[in-house]
């Protein structure tokens, strides 16, 4: 069978996802999916008991969501199936993932300084417990202004895209990669330590989550700022970002 022939037997069957709603990561792709109007079937996954159940282990040996199953086809990891999902189900009208090998390089670059920086900074921030001591108080200073200037970064990043998005006009996997963690940290980072991050008066930031919380795919997906406060109140009395490595 050609490639291309596989692609559009791929994109002709049902997809299974297995996610939680309450993951930033499943929600990359939940988005995608909506994004991309492909059909799936939702399947829940109770974290902290399906995920440890033999079958998703023989889905994921890793243990997390979210999963995509298609026929025999597994996938995981978030940015994967994201960039699969593009490449099988995207078109000229509907692509997530520029064909230009420039911008695709950079859409990579920008994907994975997501995770590596964003999440990172931000995650640490927020478990940082400061003491009255002057050492706490002034790491916790230190890890603001580390947050703050990879805010500036992108912020700077969207001003030299010319455009709402991180590529200009048009939603691609980097700005899907992104909001789920605005969503939280918008939220949180301002219960915990007071920090807002659209004070900042990052101008094309605040434009981008303006942008992204009008976009239908991800209206679908988010979650309650109250049910968010409620789960990162878990996971902070837990140190479990600490724990799963988001934090350091």
């Amino acid at each position: 069978m050609s490639a291309e022939n596989l692609t559009n037997s791929q994109s002709s069957q049902p997809i299974q996802f297995y996610a939680n709603p309450y993951c930033p990561y499943a929600q990359r792709s939940w988005i995608t999916l909506r994004q991309l109007n492909i059909p799936f079937s939702y399947e829940h996954i109770e974290l902290g008991k399906d995920n440890k159940t033999d079958w998703f282990i023989a889905m994921n040996p890793n243990g997390a969501v979210p999963v995509i199953k298609q026929n025999d086809i597994i996938i995981y990891e978030s940015l994967v199936i994201n960039e699969y999902l593009s490449e099988v189900f995207g078109n000229a009208q509907n692509k997530l993932l520029p064909e230009n090998p420039v911008l695709k390089a950079k859409a990579r670059i920008l994907i994975s300084r997501c995770d590596a920086k964003f999440v990172k900074l931000a995650y640490t921030y927020l478990s940082h417990k400061p003491t009255d001591s002057q050492e706490s108080t002034a790491k916790d200073e230190e890890l603001r202004n580390a947050l703050e200037t990879e805010l500036r970064f992108l912020d700077d990043t969207l001003a030299e895209s010319q455009g709402t998005y991180f590529l200009g006009e048009t939603v691609s996997l980097v700005d899907i990669a992104f909001i789920p963690f605005f969503e939280r940290m918008l939220v949180v980072l301002e219960t915990w330590k007071g920090f807002n991050i659209k004070s900042l008066n990052l101008n094309h930031l605040n434009r981008w989550l303006d942008a992204m919380s009008s976009l239908d795919s991800y209206q679908e997906t988010q979650m309650e700022p109250e049910k968010i406060k409620e789960v990162y109140s878990r996971f902070l009395g837990s140190d479990y970002f600490k724990k799963v490595g988001i934090a350091n």
